[in-house]
């Protein structure tokens, strides 16, 4: 990606050229949005309460979040920099501030880079980011696949924590490991609202192979608010239900570990993710009542995913892309598989998705996604846009362009 830099340099004559120090910001972002159809969507009336229909919608980030960020470092010498971030999500269809309205909401980091290997302070997303964007099919398909993915439970699209001190150590042969943690800033109580992390990479032109690690301890919860230091924790059931156990509690935990191998024009990748919401104790019946309940908001009620009766689930994801000339072609498989308390049968979510990219410049990209979800024994949570309810197969088709710069 070519930025734009805005670079300046400060010397202290009076100081020496000992103390003569350069700095450089950086305007940076990805401009992304398209149109959509949804084949299958829930389109209830008081005469067809399960009725379903087709539905257009136009997205911001089909392939890649939109963002505006700013960057900046300065050499402090003897091999030290300083360093900056703040980045925010945009919705380009409406021109409003993703990430609940923040700003900054993508990231607000300072810290030291170096020999010392990577110090950050702040909000930001967490190490299995690190893994999921070279290893899954999160890159190539964006939005297209977080949901089959346990909501995102798995942060495959990326979660972030605030109040977070990362570290990743220097690059040694092409790897390199990671902690993270992020404060819960609770009175008495280190455990409430504490997250943590760990993990590391080997990654390399041709190969690569990491796994990560991600735990949230419960905040403070109530019907409006979580005083949890993990933001993405809103996704299941466990660490955002009142009187569902305890603060200081571990209410989610993510491992995820993935490889790639690149040949020429040929990328294969894959990934296992296993999602764990220790809190979540209690069944919901023997399976799914479609007949009473058509359609049930992902996260936040039994038989979904990350819903109340949902204590794991695990996510295979396997891709494959294939670059020519200005094209890229690709494809994935992902599925899904979620344990029920006191259900007959495990839910599963099993998603193909295909695609092309087409560069215009280095800068600019044309993209077409088609993706076809079925869900069985659980409430679909669909691919974009509303559910299609029951266990119903859906399909979507997508295009767009993707601007960066």
């Amino acid at each position: 990606m070519k930025k734009h830099t805005i670079a300046f340099a400060a010397t202290l004559a009076a100081a020496g050229p000992a103390l003569a120090q350069t700095s450089g910001v950086q305007i940076y972002g990805i401009a992304d949005v398209g149109v959509a159809y949804v084949g299958t969507v829930q389109a209830p009336t008081t005469a067809a309460p399960k009725n379903t229909g087709s539905g257009w919608l136009q997205d911001s980030g089909l392939l890649q979040a939109s963002r505006l960020g700013f960057r900046g470092t300065e050499d402090l010498g003897g091999g030290l920099r300083a360093q900056f971030g703040l980045e925010g999500g945009l919705a380009i269809d409406s021109g409003s501030f993703s990430q609940g309205g923040l700003p900054f909401g993508r990231r607000s980091t300072v810290g030291l880079a170096g020999w010392i290997g990577d110090l950050q302070i702040g909000r930001r997303k967490d190490f299995t980011d690190e893994i999921a964007e070279p290893f899954s099919s999160i890159t190539p398909f964006g939005t297209f696949i977080t949901r089959v993915h346990s909501n995102n439970m798995d942060r495959i699209g990326g979660n972030r924590a605030n109040n977070m001190v990362y570290y990743s150590t220097p690059r040694w042969n092409g790897f390199r490991a990671n902690v993270t943690y992020g404060l819960g800033e609770t009175a008495d109580s280190t455990a409430t609202g504490q997250s943590f992390g760990a993990g590391a990479i080997y990654n390399t032109e041709g190969f690569g192979a990491g796994v990560g690690y991600w735990q949230s301890k419960l905040g403070v919860v109530t019907a409006t608010a979580n005083s949890s230091s993990d933001q993405g924790a809103a996704t299941g059931a466990g660490c955002n239900t009142v009187g569902m156990g305890q603060p200081g509690e571990v209410c989610m935990r993510t491992w995820i570990v993935g490889a790639r191998y690149k040949t020429s024009g040929l990328h294969l990748h894959g990934s296992f993710s296993r999602v764990n919401q220790p809190l979540v104790r209690t069944g919901a019946g023997a399976g799914p009542n479609f007949a009473a309940n058509f359609t049930r908001p992902t996260g936040t009620q039994p038989f979904t995913a990350g819903g109340p009766n949902n204590p794991s689930s695990n996510i295979v994801d396997l891709g494959v892309e294939y670059a020519m000339g200005v094209w890229l072609l690709k494809g994935s498989f992902i599925q899904s598989r979620y344990n029920f308390i006191g259900a007959a049968s495990k839910g599963k979510l099993t998603q193909y998705t295909a695609g092309a990219e087409y560069r215009l410049s280095k800068r600019t990209t044309l993209y077409a996604t088609v993706a076809h979800l079925k869900a069985d024994a659980m409430y679909s949570p669909g691919i974009i846009g509303p559910a299609p309810g029951a266990d119903n197969a859906t399909t979507a088709l997508g295009t767009g362009i993707r601007h960066t710069f």
